[in-house]
């Protein structure tokens, strides 16, 4: 009988071929490396793009959890494997099991994290915007606003653009300073109630936005930065204005076109400037 097939290059008798558990550690971790890079770039193209899309990401502060992630799955799990895993070993299966389930779990609680504070909304409110998370809001008051047709769709990449106005009746703007005040609500940015769909007002943010010349003039090191707004927008600069965006990491600088409210770029610049807004912000 033929017995090649049951001899090692040794001469040892065992079998020739052990499954893929008889790989090297050199390739059992190259393996475990590749596809968990694999996971998490899939997971990193839904954060960067679909949930997170720039400039959302820094402004949020995401990168907290990300990092986290991308050790666990990308670092410290391939690194477990080349500890323990041996060709042979007894338990093998095991252990090469448990670093999957914390990898896992790890994958499951950062993504989790990271879609629950994924920026949900941009209400401009007074005289700046801010980036919100759906929890940040009451959900009842969001199904009322939802249903009356108040507030845009979200859409499938960013946040829902929306604009908060104050009470034009003097008893209602009582009623809620003394319920922010005394009554332990929020301010409008945070409530439904308070809030109209972006186009339809639009004149708000045209008449408290700022002129990009200004912004210019006191941030002297963004200078190139901000030039590049009317080549890249096609827009003079004389059409172009800006104003503070307020998330949970850092401030950005809002950029919009002056004649139409609508949003152009959000740049990473300092938006906080003594300089006042435009003349329509009086009317």
């Amino acid at each position: 009988m033929n017995t090649s097939a049951w001899t090692n290059s040794a001469g040892n008798s065992a079998p020739a071929h052990r499954g893929w558990l008889a790989i090297s550690r050199q390739r059992a971790f190259l393996t475990h490396l590749a596809a968990s890079a694999l996971i998490v770039g899939v997971a990193c193209s839904l954060i960067f793009f679909l949930w997170y899309p720039y400039p959302y990401f820094q402004a949020a502060g995401a990168w907290n959890v990300l990092r986290v992630l991308i050790g666990v799955d990308l670092v410290l799990g391939p690194l477990l494997t080349v500890v323990v895993f041996k060709p042979g070993k007894r338990g093998l299966k095991l252990d090469l099991a448990i670093i999957a389930v914390v990898q896992l779990a790890a994958l499951v609680y950062g993504l989790t994290i990271i879609y629950r504070e994924r920026p949900y909304f941009t209400v401009f409110a007074v005289d700046r915007f801010f980036v919100l998370a759906r929890h940040d809001i009451d959900s009842t008051e969001l199904a009322i606003a939802e249903s009356e047709g108040r507030i845009d769709v979200k859409p499938l990449r960013g946040p829902v653009l929306t604009v908060a106005s104050r009470p034009t009746d003097e008893a209602q703007r009582q009623k809620l300073l003394d319920d922010t005040i005394f009554g332990g609500k929020p301010d409008i940015e945070r409530r439904p109630e308070f809030w109209r769909r972006f186009a339809d007002e639009a004149q708000q943010v045209i008449d408290r936005q700022r002129p990009l010349s200004a912004l210019r003039a006191a941030r002297p090191d963004a200078a190139d930065a901000i030039a590049r707004l009317t080549a890249k927008h096609g827009v003079a600069e004389d059409r172009i204005g800006f104003l503070p965006l307020t998330a949970k990491n850092r401030d950005l600088t809002f950029v919009i076109d002056a004649t139409t409210g609508a949003p152009l770029d959000v740049i990473d610049v300092d938006p906080w400037i003594d300089v006042a807004p435009t003349d329509g912000a009086a009317r």
